[in-house]
């Protein structure tokens, strides 16, 4: 008898060991993005009160650290590329199972997919792979997978595919030669689940189309269900269409149908295609018809910060006991931007990144800069300074100083004039001068330019000096809005 229960018992640790050696296996071998996607989800995931749906266009469109800095909210972006809808379905039941939002924001962009998948099967790795093994996942790849007629871009058969997601070991196991640092330390997301993509992009010219397509596909059935599983558990959901340049009519007949469904269901819908005013698609484009860069999603992730908070009633949750995390989060976050913005070595990238409310911005244009004469560098200039407010009664967005803030560039590329402005996120106040000899005073200090010299002095008491090239278009000094400090200044020439 002893000597039986000594095997069972040998025979439990055995499997117990070779299960713990296979998972671990399967985690080093496989590829990392979904896990450095996803973990930082489940690790916040009680705490988070809006969940962000969606393709691509969502990924790139809405940062949730930035809805924490300005509207205390807590939200984390699942959006990945070519996401169905029915995978936006089934990744929320997966987040459900450990969380409980305040509300669901669900982008339609691919509504009028009549696969359940994509042909990208890595990208439906990226998913699920992230996602603990559970009854829901089991389902969500029995109900994804069920299609023998569904193939991927390569011409494999999901119903093939199928337990490679569920061992991703069987997919994974000859990248042994392939593995790094990365795969042992991975670099999980820093923005929570968000992309920023870096590129300002000429936009394609489009038209805006009043049809409206009929339901089909899956996109729309699976849209329905997203908006019966959160009623069910009395969750709001607020369904968009991100701003883009719309590439075709058939694209937009498709979203337009979706307004009468979200009428019919009884949920708001906000399809940014009509809104022109929330984005500027000369500064605010990645590429030329489909993903916004950080401009553009940080005009949008602030529109969406007052919707949620006014119509969601979603809570503030800045100063609160327990939240700390988010607040470290952020710091790392701002820290990330820096670094980024350090990186970009086109004029027009690192101007465009300038629109955020952590860099005060200081500018000197000498007289008679060849910036004066680029239409498009002048316009992402005057971006810097944009402001997004909101009607109370309707939450219309409007920049609060048109599309060209800086009243006194204009002036000053009429007249060729020498320009000096401070964009002071401290105070929320823009100051510009004119003249060769000028000076401004800032919350974090100051600027002044006499002749070929651009000074400016931060919150430290400190004055750095730059002499100017001979030729150059324009000075721009960065000032970390959290310390006060000069960052990093820029001399660009044309």
């Amino acid at each position: 008898m002893k000597k039986t229960v000594l095997r069972i018992v040998k025979a439990v640790l055995f499997c117990s060991i070779l299960v713990t050696i296979i998972a671990g296996a399967s985690v080093l071998f496989e590829r990392k993005e979904s896990r450095e996607k996803l973990t930082p989800f489940y690790e916040r995931a009680e705490q988070t009160d809006v969940l962000l749906l969606g393709d691509s266009h969502m990924l790139s469109a809405v940062y949730p650290l930035e809805l924490w800095r300005d509207y205390g909210i807590t939200a984390y972006n699942l959006a990945s590329y070519n996401n169905t809808l029915p995978v936006s379905y089934w990744l929320l039941r997966c987040a459900l199972d450990v969380c409980t939002p305040k509300a669901v924001v669900v982008d339609i962009n691919y509504i009028n997919c009549f696969n359940r998948l994509s042909g990208s099967s890595g990208d439906v790795h990226t998913a699920f792979d992230g996602l603990p093994m559970s009854r829901t996942k089991l389902a969500a790849l029995d109900d994804l997978m069920s299609d023998p007629e569904e193939m991927d871009d390569y011409g494999n058969r999901y119903v093939d595919l199928k337990k490679e997601y569920i061992f991703p070991l069987a997919l994974y196991h000859s990248r042994w030669s392939e593995l790094s640092e990365e795969d042992i330390h991975p670099s999980y997301s820093r923005y929570l689940g968000a992309q920023m993509q870096i590129h300002v992009a000429e936009p394609a010219e489009y038209a805006i189309v009043a049809d409206a397509a009929g339901e089909q596909g899956y996109g729309f059935v699976y849209l329905r269900r997203i908006v019966e599983e959160c009623r069910s558990r009395g969750i709001g959901v607020l369904l968009t269409n991100v701003p883009y340049p719309p590439a075709g009519e058939d694209d937009q007949a498709y979203s337009n149908a979706v307004y009468y469904v979200a009428q019919e269901l009884g949920v708001e819908y906000i399809d940014f295609v009509y809104m022109d005013q929330i984005v500027d698609y000369a500064t605010d484009c990645y590429d030329p018809n489909s993903h916004l860069n950080p401009s553009g999603a940080r005009k949008v992730t602030d529109y969406l910060g007052q919707i949620l908070s006014g119509w969601y009633d979603v809570p503030d949750h800045r100063g609160e006991a327990g939240y700390a995390r988010w607040d470290s989060d952020y710091d790392a976050y701002v820290n990330d931007k820096m670094q980024l913005l350090r990186e970009q070595t086109s004029i027009d990238s690192f101007l465009m990144m300038l629109h955020d409310p952590d860099f005060s911005v200081c500018l000197s244009v000498p007289e008679g800069s060849g910036l004066y004469e680029d239409e498009r560098l002048m316009r992402l200039v005057q971006n810097i300074g944009r402001r997004h407010l909101f009607e109370e009664d309707t939450y219309d967005a409007v920049f609060a100083d048109g599309l060209m803030p800086l009243e006194r560039l204009t002036e000053a590329a009429a007249t060729g004039e020498a320009y000096l402005a401070v964009i002071d996120r401290g105070s929320g106040e823009i100051r510009e001068t004119l003249g060769s000899e000028a000076e401004l005073e800032a919350s974090f200090g100051g600027v002044q330019r006499s002749g070929g010299w651009f000074a400016v002095s931060d919150g430290k008491g400190l004055q750095r000096e730059f002499g100017s090239r001979e030729g150059h278009t324009a000075h721009i000094a960065v000032i970390d809005e959290r310390t006060d400090e000069i960052v990093m200044v820029r001399e660009y020439s044309l």
